[in-house]
């Protein structure tokens, strides 16, 4: 079966049933931390978990707080409340195993239900559309298409089987044949009923439940010890002891092994061990193929006695220790704990370590990941997606948390799905929203998705282009470019096309853009503004270090010596021409004469007099009126812009 959707409600910080849709392969919860997407995976792994035993809810401590004293009080049936209810869609597969089961085939069509209560009642059924459960029927008595029409159009299967009877009269005399056929309707409808109405005996609930997926759920909490005491954990599961996530790691990865801690405490311990050793070189392999930081590692699986006071009787017990060990070729072949490499790789390995015993299940596994690989590099992050999306999810469905950039692929983006509380101190009945990031999401929520698109569109934009011009924000792109076309269409120098124009987001990220982008690109910068001199000297520093000319980074003022020492791009303007502007812009009438006087960028006067304006507007008007503004555009303008441009040149020549 393929989960295809999940609903939740009144758990934890969910109130109203919230439905959310699952892809068939991978599905993204992106949101904040605390808004509600490690519930949605901890409720579906209550479902039915392949890993753990803890199956319940509580009532008292899961129930939204503030409504359980009033709902207990006004509903006496609030523990068949369904936290968790999973929608299914059949396979082949579960047609083939459940047909000598049920009274009829499945339908590729049927939907299955499982949901579980608060008074841990667990409940499987099935539901098909009245439309399909009639089709079926009458395929299965053989009526012709003309008569199938006419019962497909009945509200309920009781008029359909009404309607069968009358037409079985109609035909009996003229069309013995045909009457025969839809006389055979009624016995068929009736075995094809349980599959519109959903009742089932109890064999055939307990068979079809069988055939639900197992969910495995992982999270920070079950990585790997470094050291396991062998004895303890073997007592626990005598004792059908709860474990520990970390504890169910340990579990997992000797199971892949073949054995129980037990089984190490016996006198075949010495094969156990190989066996161990044989299942650290396969696991490490699966591993390496994926963690690309340090592929020179080695995992190893050691053991100690260890002599551990018993607290019942205060003597000492020999207990068998597991060790986990890494041994690094790249020192030395030194070994070290487990415990003491970085999170990032115990995370890593240990959810092998843990999926293992599931990676090839004949029976349907469904993989919860929360939070994965928040302790991985970036780089590390996108590998583990790629893994996610590309293995992982193409032979079981996966359900994955995440608020990290890294962890989203913006090129599947249908995939993605925003995990928004938007409850308040005002409004406790707000609950959860879950819904595609296209839609009513905050910016807050959706701000990882934000981010790895406009990281992928960074990396992209600068591949196989030619020379890079950074300016430091929109309003400079758009006059380097509609004075650079003005050039052009008058036979002045442009702009060299060969020029991409890449605005920074702020004069603070010009440093920092010449210096990362500088490594690998032929990078220049035009640097304007208040904060010019600083700007300047540590761009043009960057530049140096990674080994581009610093005379590729242009200052303003620099192109013109009438230009103040910390003039603007709008400074190259001739003042009546950005006055034109600024006053299409804001619908003002500001004059020349209403400017102070001094060697002050005209930006600074025009915030000290009317105060700070948005400098991309004045930008946007000479887009909207370029016919009208170099009409009579002032020959100051013209040759100030093309001198920048005649300096800016000078990069892509040499």
């Amino acid at each position: 079966m393929r989960l295809t959707a999940v609903t939740i409600q009144k758990f934890r910080n969910f109130v109203e049933p919230q439905r959310i849709e699952i892809e068939d392969d991978v599905t993204a919860l992106v949101g904040k931390n605390e808004s509600g997407k490690t519930t949605i995976l901890k409720a579906l792994h209550r479902l039915n978990p392949a890993n753990g035993d803890s199956r319940e809810f509580n009532l008292v401590t899961e129930y939204p707080r503030w409504r359980l004293s009033h709902d207990r009080r006004t509903d006496p049936h609030i523990e068949d409340i369904e936290p968790i209810c999973a929608e299914f869609a059949v396979e082949q597969s579960d047609i083939d195993a459940l047909v000598d089961i049920l009274p009829s085939p499945l339908l590729p069509t049927t939907k299955v239900f499982a949901a579980r209560t608060y008074g841990d009642s667990y409940r499987v059924w099935i539901s098909v559309p009245l439309i399909d459960v009639i089709e079926a029927a009458a395929d299965d008595a053989s009526i012709v298409s003309e008569d199938k029409l006419g019962l497909l159009n009945e509200a309920t299967l009781a008029d359909a089987i009404a309607k069968a009877k009358e037409l079985n009269k109609a035909f009996k005399e003229s069309e013995p044949g045909r009457a025969k056929a839809i006389n055979g309707f009624a016995a068929a409808a009736e075995r094809y009923r349980h599959l519109h109405e959903g009742v089932l005996e109890q064999h055939q609930s307990e068979a079809l439940a069988e055939r639900i997926p197992k969910f495995f759920y992982f999270s920070n909490y079950s990585v790997l010890p470094g050291e396991t005491d062998l004895t303890k954990l073997a007592g626990q599961i005598a004792a059908n002891t709860s474990l520990s996530e970390e504890q169910q790691t340990v579990v997992s990865l000797l199971a892949r092994a073949g054995v129980e801690p037990a089984d190490f405490l016996d006198a075949n311990y010495d094969s156990r061990q190989a066996e161990m050793q044989a299942t650290a070189s396969d696991l490490s392999d699966e591993v390496f193929k994926y963690w690309k930081v340090n592929t020179d590692l080695t995992v190893v699986f050691g053991d100690d006695n260890l002599a551990v006071p018993n607290p019942s009787t205060g003597s000492k017990e020999n207990h068998r220790i597991l060790k986990i060990q890494l041994r690094d070729a790249r020192h030395g072949n030194v070994e070290t704990n487990f415990s003491t490499r970085s999170t990032g790789f115990q995370w890593f390995f240990s959810f092998f370590a843990a999926f293992s015993e599931f990676q090839h299940s004949v029976r349907p596994v469904i993989v919860l990941l929360d939070e994965p690989g928040t302790s991985l590099h970036g780089e590390a992050q996108k590998d583990f997606v790629r893994y996610i999306f590309k293995e992982l999810g193409a032979s079981k469905q996966t359900v994955y948390t995440t608020h990290s950039q890294f962890m989203i692929d913006p090129t599947v983006y249908e995939k993605l799905r925003a995990v928004h509380d938007k409850a308040s101190r005002e409004d406790k009945e707000g609950g959860v929203a879950v819904t595609h990031v296209s839609l009513s999401a905050d910016r807050d929520t959706v701000l990882p998705v934000e981010s790895a698109l406009g990281y992928s569109i960074s990396q992209h934009l600068f591949l196989g282009s030619g020379p890079h011009l950074a300016v430091e924000g929109s309003s400079d792109f758009i006059y380097l470019m509609r004075m650079s076309a003005f050039m052009e269409q008058n036979d002045k120098t442009p702009l060299s096309p060969r020029l991409a124009i890449i605005p920074v987001g702020g004069i603070g990220n010009m440093p920092a853009f010449v210096a990362l982008m500088g490594r690998r690109l032929n990078v220049s910068a035009l640097v304007d503004g208040a904060t010019t001199a600083p700007t300047l000297v540590r761009s043009r520093r960057a530049a140096e270090e990674n080994g581009v000319d610093p005379k590729t980074i242009v200052a303003v003022s620099e192109i013109d010596p009438a230009l103040p020492l910390t003039a603007d791009i709008e400074d190259l303007f001739a003042v009546s021409d950005y006055l034109k502007l600024y006053n299409w812009a804001f619908s003002a009438k500001v004059k020349e004469s209403d400017l102070t006087i001094g060697p002050v960028p005209i930006v600074k006067k025009l915030a000290d007099l009317y105060g700070s304006f948005d400098h991309a507007l004045p930008a946007h008007a000479l887009t909207y009126n370029q016919a009208q503004f170099f009409a009579s555009i002032n020959s100051e303008s013209v040759t100030r812009f093309g001198k920048a441009f005649e300096k800016l040149n000078e990069a892509v020549e040499d």
